[in-house]
């Protein structure tokens, strides 16, 4: 599903994704109208720029179990509401919430993530006790 509807700006409605999809890299980039809650099948590996400045989402973002690559993910997401998440194989997760400027809560990320600079740049609603792994670099 990588770049499947990247930059189709006047796709509408809650972006979807099949039960085998293993690669979401690119698919809804830039698809600055769609609304509702993004998506993310249990069998995703690659979730890299997924959502990138799908600036109308509004549900809270998600992260599926086996997702090892969120590298802007939800970048520029700026309604985008809950929690920012981050499954326990991610390793890259860089600017993953990058300006994220609705999403609150306290900033985590899993045990195995190595990269993540810039992950949460500009998001003024997080509180907490920020938590990152050994592994960060």
């Amino acid at each position: 599903m990588s770049n499947t509807y990247c930059n189709c700006g006047n796709l509408t409605g809650s972006p979807v994704c099949g039960s085998n999809v293993t690669s979401m890299g690119n698919a809804y980039f830039n698809c600055q109208k769609l609304t509702g809650s993004p998506v993310c099948g249990n069998k995703v590996t690659q979730f890299y720029r997924a959502y990138c400045t799908c600036t109308n989402l509004t549900g809270p973002p998600i992260c599926g179990n086996n997702v090892t690559n969120m590298d802007s993910t939800y970048a520029n997401c700026y309604n985008l509401v809950g929690h920012p998440v981050c499954g326990n194989k991610v390793t890259d997760f860089n600017y993953a919430y990058s300006n994220c400027l609705k999403i609150s809560g306290s900033p985590a990320c899993g045990p195995n993530v190595i990269f993540m600079n810039n992950t949460y740049w500009n998001c003024r609603n997080l509180f907490g006790n920020p938590v990152c792994g050994d592994n960060v670099r």
